[in-house]
């Protein structure tokens, strides 16, 4: 994924700081590098496979991922809730396509 300050300066973190590595159960996924809702903490790791693009998201801070969205090669978007206990799922963050900002639920 390429860092674009001028099109998602909310939307991702310097790299030097501190990532935490998220985890899918007591597998690593990899270190969250991107705020997606521009709390100042990053979030999210993103991981590409070779048919799809995964996004793992922390939703409540414990470093263990609660959504998983998979952009496929085919263009297919799902998205997996996790280990979510908090109420109702938020919704996945998404790039609103007029703005080119990570937006949640957009």
């Amino acid at each position: 994924m390429v860092d674009v300050p001028e099109l998602h300066p909310e939307a991702f973190v310097d790299p030097a700081g501190p990532a935490p590595e998220l985890l899918i159960g007591a597998h690593a996924l990899g270190a969250a590098t991107v705020d997606s809702d521009a709390d100042g903490r990053p979030d999210t790791a993103v991981v590409p496979e070779p048919d799809a693009l995964v996004l793992g998201t922390d939703l409540d801070g414990d470093a263990r991922v609660d959504v998983v969205t998979r952009v496929h090669d085919d263009g297919r978007v799902t998205t997996e809730d996790l280990a979510w206990d908090e109420g109702p799922v938020p919704p996945a963050p998404t790039i609103d396509p007029a703005t080119g900002r990570w937006v949640r639920g957009g």
